[in-house]
């Protein structure tokens, strides 16, 4: 068989079609396995890393502790429980308490959380989570009175939904 130019010409769009296809496949798999940014304003976060260690400096000085605690409720909703103690194992009574849950693997569902205090030191929230599996719970608690470049308790902890 002789090779023509019509065969030439076949052979290579043959092989630029499946160059594009295969590419057009690795761009959809791409922009739709995706699930979005993991930390916001990463850049801007690292430039001011010096205030972050000054802030965690003073959160040291503050000694205060905190635990979670999950508990499943009967109508399939979850109760979230804080329990916040200073240096010396005291109740830390009166705070403002707030949280941002966040889903690691997945954009969009991020829930802002307020808490309240329902016994000496122990404060709660009911939450109902729409997907199982690992959430990141970022809290901040402090005191009312207290002016907002003072330092704040700031906690992250990984909750595992079953």
């Amino acid at each position: 068989m002789e090779i023509r130019g019509k065969h030439v010409l076949f052979g290579m769009l043959a092989f630029f079609g499946v160059i594009i296809l295969v590419n057009a496949i690795f761009v959809y798999m791409a922009l739709n396995t995706w699930t979005g940014l993991t930390e916001e304003n990463a850049y801007q976060k690292g430039l001011r890393y010096n205030e972050t260690l000054a802030a965690r400096d003073a959160q040291r000085d503050l000694g205060w502790q905190g635990a979670v605690a999950l508990t499943a409720l009967d109508d399939g909703s979850e109760r979230l429980t804080v329990t916040l103690q200073d240096s010396q194992g005291i109740a830390l009574t009166g705070l403002a308490v707030s949280a941002v849950l966040r889903r690691p693997t997945h954009e969009g569902f991020d829930q802002t959380l307020q808490f309240e205090e329902r016994q000496s030191g122990e404060y709660e929230t009911d939450l109902s989570l729409p997907l199982r599996g690992n959430w990141d719970l970022y809290l901040s608690a402090r005191r009312p009175d207290t002016p907002g470049d003072a330092p704040a308790f700031e906690m992250k902890t990984r909750l595992w939904l079953k």
